[in-house]
């Protein structure tokens, strides 16, 4: 279910930006990467690990977290800090927005308290053509 979550992010990836972000207009000129490396320095340095996606529009980065369940709010909460540490392509991550994608909203208020993002991933939700 993972890689289910990534693809959907992956394939609706202007629809998502404008919903998680509030956008008016169809964002342009998107690119995406699949687990992209989070290395320790700007210039490379030890691998601290992989985030599971990135959207790229000119000098804008957005990172997405996909999670098929959170049983725990402090491991991910570590998890994205330790991220928030690194860089990805030279890009500090602590300057890039942050979502996390998971089926149970539950946690939806306690993410965003922290100055993170939250959608909740559902196969079945329908964009508008051109967005919401």
């Amino acid at each position: 279910e993972h890689d289910d979550i990534i693809q959907w992010i992956d394939a609706n990836i202007e629809d998502i930006l404008m919903v998680v972000f509030g956008l008016s207009a169809r964002p342009k000129g998107i690119t995406t990467k699949w687990e992209p490396v989070v290395r320790q320095t700007e210039d490379g340095g030890m691998i601290i690990g992989f985030v599971d996606l990135i959207a790229r529009q000119s000098e804008t980065r957005i990172v997405f977290e996909a999670k098929t369940a959170i049983d725990s709010l402090g491991v991910l909460f570590r998890q994205v800090r330790m991220y928030q540490e690194g860089y990805i392509d030279g890009w500090p991550i602590r300057n890039m927005r942050f979502v996390v994608v998971c089926p149970d909203d539950t946690h939806a208020e306690k993410i965003r308290e922290q100055r993170l993002y939250f959608l909740k991933y559902d196969p079945a939700m329908k964009f508008g053509i051109g967005g919401v």
